[in-house]
């Protein structure tokens, strides 16, 4: 009987996730990932495939996580921007991905692809009920969302300069998500 590569599988996804939150997929490397893992570059191979793999189940795994800690509500937009704002402050290896994904990986990512499927389905509702601004798509929509909600991350290094610490960032996107959710 083989051994059980269960704990193996685990320290490669965590080194992953940390190889390619900090360097994205180009810059990452397989050897530092086996060597932070404690593990050969064979058995990234063996369980997860290449490294462009590798990386769309990390991004898709950490995507599927942050979906089940904050569910969308389309009816109350702010909230949920306000709650994804907390779950990215604690996670800034997600909102780095996220990042990272958009640069280097212009496919989709299955896992990805349907939680924003079901959130874009729950705003098309809340439009249809009228609780949402129904004249951008609900697509749109959320990706506008999405763009408030990591707006600072986005921003270049030399408007950043201008601002020192800001407390009330995340208040602020609410109430920018407010006036844009507005029906």
């Amino acid at each position: 009987m083989p051994p059980d590569a269960t704990e193996t599988k685990r320290r490669l996804m965590k080194a992953a996730i940390d190889e390619f939150a900090t360097y994205g997929l180009a810059g990452a490397r397989v050897d530092r990932i086996a060597e932070q893992a404690s593990a050969n570059k064979r058995s990234i191979y063996m369980h997860f495939g290449a490294k462009e793999e590798l990386f769309d189940r990390v991004v898709g795994d950490c995507m599927a996580e942050l979906a089940a800690a904050v569910a969308v509500d389309a009816g109350d937009l702010p909230r949920y921007a306000g709650a994804l704002f907390e779950q990215l402050e604690t996670r800034p290896h997600v909102r780095r991905l996220y990042l990272w994904a958009g640069l280097e990986r212009q496919q989709p990512v299955e896992a990805e692809v349907a939680e924003y499927r079901r959130n874009v389905a729950a705003i098309a509702a809340a439009q249809e009920a009228g609780t949402v601004r129904s004249d951008i798509p609900a697509v749109e929509l959320l990706a506008m969302v999405v763009a408030l909600v990591i707006s600072w991350d986005t921003a270049s290094w030399s408007l950043k300069a201008l601002s020192d610490s800001f407390p009330g960032r995340k208040a602020a996107v609410q109430a920018a998500v407010t006036g844009l959710a507005r029906p």
